[in-house]
């Protein structure tokens, strides 16, 4: 497949609003160096700082690092904790789950 001006073009837009997407997420946690670590020991390897977070990869992660129901250790289902933290990368609620398991 060769690509034209135009397939460069989308693909260079589509970047761009993935970029500004992932801008509104907080990055300066004082924890991340701690949830290196805790990844590191664990095996596994952390989500990029701009990834978005979903129910579905919450989820995902969470069966992934704990044994526990997931409402009966946050209080609520996936899409409402997303609801509630706006601001909060898939990283972040990630090293959290790192945290309550080590």
């Amino acid at each position: 497949m060769e690509f034209t001006p135009e397939h460069r073009a989308k693909a260079k837009a589509a970047r761009e609003a993935a970029i500004a997407a992932s801008q509104h997420y907080k990055r300066n946690w004082l924890d991340s160096d701690l949830w290196e670590s805790l990844a590191k020991a664990k095996g596994v390897r952390l989500p990029v700082w701009s990834k978005a977070p979903t129910p579905s990869n919450l989820s995902k992660w969470h069966k992934r690092l704990d044994t526990e129901p997931f409402k009966s250790v946050y209080g609520c289902l996936p899409r409402r904790l997303i609801q509630l933290n706006p601001h909060t990368p898939l990283r972040a609620f990630v090293g959290h789950m790192l945290e309550r398991t080590a």
